[in-house]
């Protein structure tokens, strides 16, 4: 399935996915298959090096917006918010280039960054 191999050597484990929970990128194919990945748990870090521990959900859709794939275990990462950014999963990190000025970001881990540290607060 190309969900799987989206993340393939990636992210090791997947979360079950919600309605309500909050997309943050999707990737189109030229067959009209889209996977959205989205956040389904957010924390505090307990680690001092990192300001959110997540929960990654991913679904797989077909043309007419039919799921064909949902994981049901849970992806795990980690977010630095401040210099130097940085979104973790596993042993691997990988930075988040500033400033962000980019209209368009096609890097999911720049787009999580995006959600979880460039959010505007109220």
């Amino acid at each position: 399935m190309r969900a799987i191999a989206l993340f393939a050597g990636v992210l090791m484990a997947t979360p079950s996915m919600a309605a309500e929970q909050l997309v943050f990128y999707t990737a189109n194919f030229p067959d009209a298959t889209s996977v959205q990945l989205s956040v389904t748990n957010n924390s505090v870090s307990l680690l001092g090096d990192y300001d959110f521990d997540v929960a990654i959900g991913l679904v797989e859709t077909d043309a007419n917006g039919v799921i064909r794939y949902e994981d049901t275990g849970r992806h795990h990462a980690r977010v630095r918010c401040n210099y130097p950014a940085y979104v973790s999963v596993g042993t691997r990190k990988y930075p988040i280039g500033m400033p962000l000025s980019r209209p368009v970001h096609d890097d999911w881990k720049e787009n999580l960054w995006i959600v979880l540290c460039a959010a505007p607060s109220s």
